[in-house]
């Protein structure tokens, strides 16, 4: 589950907004590559801060967290606020997911480190928006099932591409395939 860390532009973020953005964006990515080894003195470097706006800013490392793991849930909840439907919305949501990655990293660390992730983030709202739309028309397990194939894959993509014989160059045919399956599954009635 390792990822490199890209460092972003030396360019130095000025105002709050900017500070905010910059910190979130590298503590998205420390977080995604190492999960809470990541080191707040890397992330305020990366994002061309000091420490102390961190802690300004967000307070400690589970704080910075809480708000990388809520910035990282609004787009998908926008996927399904723009979606024409529960199946549209499950597909873009695992195509946005195995295209931008972070966030089911970042849980898959939590996890793996033996964190209650239930402190750190008690509200999943893009599920949530989901769920609500959904009812009663698509069962909740084949919801449930769908997340439980957008992170999996997301997680063990790379082995299970391996362990069927299929090359790198070959992800992209396989996520589509997937992307369709999980429209499937949410189209399904109860």
């Amino acid at each position: 589950m390792t990822e490199r860390v890209i460092a972003q532009s030396p360019v130095r973020p000025f105002g709050r907004d900017e500070v905010r953005d910059a910190v979130l964006d590298a503590a998205a990515r420390h977080f995604a590559a190492s999960g809470t080894g990541a080191s707040l003195r890397e992330i305020a470097s990366d994002a061309g801060v000091n420490l102390g706006l961190i802690h300004r800013h967000f307070g400690n490392k589970d704080d910075l967290l809480r708000a990388v793991l809520a910035a990282q849930t609004q787009g998908g909840t926008r996927v399904v606020e723009q979606a024409l439907d529960v199946p549209n919305a499950v597909r873009e949501m695992f195509e946005q997911t195995t295209k931008q990655n972070r966030y089911v990293r970042t849980v898959a660390w939590m996890l793996l480190a033996g964190m209650p992730v239930d402190e750190l983030q008690r509200h999943y709202p893009s599920i949530r928006a989901l769920r609500d739309r959904a009812a009663p028309d698509i069962d909740e397990l084949d919801l449930l099932a769908c997340f439980a194939l957008m992170y999996g894959w997301t997680v063990f993509g790379e082995q299970l591409l391996a362990a069927f014989d299929r090359t790198p160059r070959q992800r992209r045919a396989v996520e589509v395939h997937l992307a369709g399956v999980v429209e499937r599954l949410a189209s399904a009635s109860p």
